[in-house]
């Protein structure tokens, strides 16, 4: 990626949590891209996205979540889905005081879907646009009513309590590499605790709820062969949200990660999410 000038950092969250970030920025940039990764997974991982728009005169910011990659915090745990909503908009306002005037897109994929979709509910719409990846409104993993009981209680009183997330990591991409390296990824982790489950599926549900309220230009992504969070939460934010300038692209046959998917298909999948966000940038 040497079309960018590489950065990284810290920024100091309002409970003294030290969270990481990365930045990939243009000399002249004409918008900027702010990545919202997913649960157990980090800001490095999407180096598939960045080499699509490393051609364009396009900044990219990154954070790890708390409790993610190089960022402080119990591995997979919180007490309030907030606290990632609200860490988010410590790198929006970064991004924003160093890049005045210009358009900022907002991009998240699965747990990071549901963190900006609650983020411009919280904090407002003036952005470019939104851009939800596999967005984790809706988990696919059927939980058996017992352990959901188990779950609601042990947030109460044991709630960092920490297991494995059960995420299967074969459902991530056909491509086996992509697999291996996100096993062997020593920043990747399995854990959520008891809070982050019931916080986590509460989040998602608002967002449902909500999404009627959602006005600023939206481009969803899915594949329909995703294993591990639902496309129908994609299909109801289509549906329901009263933006003018939605769309929704579902790919036959793709797992979670689409832009980390087999060729040809990622480059399908890579290529609407670039075309989509130069229109919105220009």
């Amino acid at each position: 990626m040497s079309d960018y000038i590489y950065g990284s950092g810290t920024i100091e969250s309002p409970d003294g949590s030290k969270l990481f970030f990365q930045t990939w920025k243009k000399a002249q940039p004409q918008g900027i891209i702010l990545i919202c990764h997913g649960v157990g997974e980090h800001s490095g991982r999407y180096g598939n996205l960045l080499n699509t728009l490393k051609d364009h005169e396009l900044s990219v910011y990154a954070l790890d979540h708390r409790g993610h990659g190089k960022s402080e915090g119990k591995r997979g745990h919180i007490m309030s889905f907030d606290a990632y909503v609200d860490d988010f908009d410590l790198l929006v306002k970064k991004a924003a005081d160093e890049n005045l005037g210009l358009p900022l897109i907002i991009f998240g994929h699965s747990m990071g879907g549901t963190i900006v979709f609650k983020y411009v509910l919280k904090y407002g719409q003036e952005f470019a646009g939104l851009v939800l990846s596999s967005a984790g409104l809706i988990a696919k993993v059927e939980v058996p009513p017992f352990k959901v009981a188990a779950a609601k209680l042990l947030s109460r009183i044991l709630p960092s309590l920490t297991m494995s997330s059960g995420l299967d990591s074969k459902l991530l991409s056909h491509d086996q590499k992509v697999v291996e390296e996100y096993v062997n990824d020593p920043l990747v982790h399995d854990q959520v605790s008891s809070r982050w489950y019931t916080e986590f599926i509460a989040a998602g549900q608002e967002c449902l709820q909500r999404a009627a309220e959602i006005t600023l230009p939206v481009l969803m992504i899915h594949g329909q062969a995703d294993g591990i969070v639902d496309v129908r939460g994609s299909e109801e934010v289509m549906q329901k949200a009263s933006s003018h300038d939605k769309e929704l692209y579902i790919f036959e046959n793709l797992y979670h990660e689409t832009m980390n998917e087999s060729l040809p298909d990622k480059e399908k999948v890579l290529e609407t999410i670039k075309t989509w966000i130069i229109k919105h940038i220009s």
